[in-house]
């Protein structure tokens, strides 16, 4: 049972963390420029903001994706 639920967990932050990648301006615009150019997240946060809250975001992702892999290999 526990083991599914990481697994589960793994899943979606996986999932998350490849998307919120995508996400985040690079030289060349990545998947924000498919999406209208990124202009969502300008207007929404402004240049720094959204830069910001997606760098916080993949550091936690990360971060869970780190302990989530550490655990499904113990168990």
């Amino acid at each position: 049972m526990m083991i599914t639920i990481l697994t589960i967990i793994h899943f979606v932050v996986c999932v998350l963390l490849v998307s919120i990648v995508l996400l985040q301006k690079s030289k060349g615009d990545g998947l924000s420029g498919a999406f209208g150019g990124g202009g969502a997240l300008t207007a929404s946060f402004g240049n720094r903001g959204a830069a910001t809250m997606l760098s916080k975001a993949t550091s936690v992702l990360a971060v869970l994706f780190m302990a989530t892999s550490f655990l499904l290999a113990i168990f």
